[in-house]
């Protein structure tokens, strides 16, 4: 008798960090811009500044969010 397979949900997205955005957090962390960052599957990314709550930033706004920060 063979056991039947359960689905146990949709796929799950990957939470690795795609380089291009990578390259664009690391440089915003090294100009002061952003005090950290992970990646939320369901939100994008959520960026911690200086002062401020967290912030949620999708992935395909990140780099304009992230220009609009620079003084």
């Amino acid at each position: 008798m063979t056991k039947s397979k359960k689905n146990s949900g949709p796929a799950l997205v990957s939470s690795e960090i795609s380089g291009p955005d990578r390259t664009a957090l690391t440089h915003a962390y090294k100009a002061g811009l952003i005090l950290a960052w992970k990646r939320n599957i369901e939100h994008g990314y959520r960026l911690t500044l200086a002062g401020r709550a967290d912030e949620y930033v999708q992935s395909h706004q990140l780099t304009k969010y992230l220009e609009s920060l620079r003084p």
